[in-house]
C-alpha cells in the first residue's frame, strides 16, 4: 500500500482556514521530519524554529478568528540560503560570507510573511548560486531525493529548496534562478519550478549573482501553488487558472539542440507528454528556432560568459581575498569572468539583445516553446565532486536548456512528466516571451491537468 501524496500548499492553507489542521501541529511535524532526516544539516543549513513557532501560533489565532491573511496563511515554507532573514545568518552557501547576519528580511520573504506564511528555515545551495549541479562540499550537499541507493546531485543552485520539498519537510520552497537554479533542482526532484520574468518579483535583500538575470521563483508540488506564491511575492492578484484549456493553444518544439545528448528515456518521456498535449487540442509543431541555437553558441562556445563577467564584477574583489575558502570548480567559473575585454563583452551583449528580439518576434503568435528541462539524469555526487571535465560537462548539460530562458529574457516553468530509463524524474519546460508570466502559468496548469 502506497502512502497518500502530501497535500499541496493550497490544500494545507484551506485546511488551516477550515480548522482541520492546526498550523502549530503542522510545523512540529515538519520540524520532526527535518530532525530525523537531516541530522547532518545538508538540506537545511539552519532552521528558524523560534520564528516559525511564533508565526504558526499567530496563524492559528487568525484562523480561529476567521481573519486569514491569504490562502497560504500558516503554511510553512523553506527559503534558499541567500534570502536575507532578520537576525539569521545568511552566507549564501559561502564561507566567504560566514557570520553575515542581515537586519531585515528580503522583500520576497517580507511579502510572504505578511501573507501569513511560516519561515521554517534556510536551505542548502551552491556557493553564491553559481552552478547547476548543487554540489557544495563547503557546507554540505543534499542528495537527490529520488535515489536511495546512490547519492546523486540534487540540482543547483537551489538544491536544498528542492530536496526539502521532495522529502516533505515543508509545503513549498522559495529559490532563485539565474540560469536554471529553480528549474534544474525542481526537475531532477520531480517538482514544479517557475522562473518568472526578470523583475516580476523584487530581489531586494537577495545575495546577488547577476543582477541583470537573477529572479526569485517557487518550487512546488503543482502549478496552482506556484501561481499563488508568485502572486503574493509579486504583489498581484492570483491568476485564474481553472478555465484555461489547451484547445487552440500553439506550442513550438525546436527541431535541434534541445534533445541532443539526452540520456535514455528522457526524450521518450517528453515526446509522450507532447503527444498528450497535442491530443488535448494544442497545436504542437517542430520548427527551427535559430535564436535558440545562436544563443546557445554565444553562451557556451564564444569564450565569454556574460553571467561570469557580471558575477566577477560583483564578487571579484572578495574572491581575490578569500577565494581559497571556495570549492575550486565554482571559483573557476567566477574567475572566467575576469578574462574578456570590455569590447568583446559589449559586442556579445548587443548580439544577445538581437537574439532576444528575434525570438520574441518568432513567438508573437505562439503560446510557448517546449523542450526537455534537462537532457541528462542527475549524476552521482561522488563522480563529480573532484571537479574536472566530467563536472564541467555535467554542469553544461544541466544548464544548457534552462539558461536559454534567462539569456533570452523569457519566463519559464518545468513540470514533471514521468521518469527516464533509470527511473529518475524527467521535466518538460515551457518558455514564453517577457510579459507573459500569467499566461504561461495558465497554460502550464492546463498542461498539468492534461498530463494527469
Amino acid at each position: 500500500m502506497t502512502s497518500p501524496a502530501p497535500l499541496t500548499a493550497l490544500e494545507i492553507g484551506k485546511a488551516i482556514s477550515d480548522g482541520t489542521i492546526d498550523p502549530r501541529d503542522l510545523l512540529e511535524g515538519y520540524a520532526a521530519r527535518i530532525a530525523e532526516r537531516d541530522a547532518e544539516a545538508r538540506i537545511f543549513y539552519r532552521t528558524t524554529l523560534p520564528r516559525a513557532r511564533a508565526e504558526a501560533k499567530a496563524a492559528r489565532e487568525r484562523a480561529r478568528a476567521g481573519l486569514g491573511r491569504s490562502p497560504l496563511d500558516g503554511v510553512p515554507l523553506s527559503w534558499k540560503d541567500l534570502f536575507d532573514s532578520a537576525g539569521t545568518q545568511t552566507p549564501a552557501g559561502s564561507k566567504m560570507l560566514a557570520g553575515r547576519v542581515p537586519r531585515h528580511d528580503a522583500a520576497a520573504l517580507a511579502r510572504l510573511t505578511a501573507a501569513g506564511t511560516v519561515c521554517i528555515g534556510k536551505t542548502a545551495m551552491t556557493e553564491l548560486a553559481f552552478s547547476g549541479l548543487g554540489i557544495n562540499p563547503v557546507y554540505g550537499t543534499p542528495a537527490n531525493a529520488w535515489d536511495a541507493g546512490t547519492e546523486r546531485v540534487p540540482g543547483g543552485s537551489s538544491s536544498g529548496a528542492a530536496v526539502s520539498l521532495a522529502h516533505d519537510m515543508c509545503a513549498a520552497a522559495i529559490g532563485t534562478d539565474t540560469g536554471g537554479s529553480v528549474r534544474i533542482p525542481a526537475s531532477w526532484n520531480g517538482l514544479v519550478g517557475f522562473k518568472p520574468n526578470h523583475g516580476s518579483i523584487s530581489t531586494r535583500g537577495v545575495v546577488p549573482l547577476c543582477l541583470s538575470l537573477d529572479t526569485v521563483g517557487p518550487l512546488t508540488r503543482c502549478v496552482s501553488d506556484a501561481a499563488a506564491l508568485f502572486a503574493l511575492m509579486a504583489g498581484t492578484r492570483a491568476p485564474v487558472l481553472e478555465d484555461e484549456t489547451l484547445r487552440g493553444r500553439s506550442i513550438i518544439v525546436p527541431d535541434e539542440l534541445v534533445f541532443d545528448d539526452a540520456d535514455a528515456g528522457i526524450a521518450q518521456a517528453v515526446e509522450a507528454a507532447l503527444d498528450t498535449i497535442e491530443k488535448s487540442g494544442a497545436h504542437v509543431r517542430r520548427e527551427a528556432a535559430d535564436p535558440i541555437s545562436r544563443m546557445n553558441t554565444l553562451t557556451w562556445d564564444s569564450g565569454i560568459s556574460l553571467a561570469a563577467v557580471e558575477a566577477w564584477g560583483h564578487w571579484g574583489d572578495t574572491i581575490k581575498r578569500h577565494g581559497a575558502l571556495m570549492y575550486p570548480p565554482v571559483r573557476a567559473r567566477f574567475e572566467g569572468g575576469a578574462k574578456p575585454s570590455a569590447q568583446d563583452v559589449w559586442r556579445l551583449m548587443i548580439e544577445r539583445n538581437h537574439q532576444r528580439s528575434a525570438l520574441s518576434a518568432q513567438l508573437a503568435a505562439v503560446d510557448a516553446i517546449a523542450m526537455p528541462t534537462i537532457p541528462i539524469d542527475p549524476p552521482s555526487i561522488a563522480a563529480l565532486a573532484d571537479g574536472g571535465p566530467d563536472y564541467d560537462r555535467a554542469n553544461r548539460l544541466a544548464l544548457r536548456n534552462t539558461t536559454l530562458a534567462n539569456q533570452l529574457d523569457m519566463c519559464a516553468i518545468t513540470l514533471p512528466v514521468g521518469t527516464s530509463a533509470a527511473g529518475l524524474p524527467v521535466g518538460l519546460m515551457l518558455m514564453a516571451p517577457r510579459g507573459r508570466d500569467v499566461r504561461l502559468l495558465r497554460l502550464a496548469h492546463a498542461v498539468e491537468r492534461a498530463l494527469a
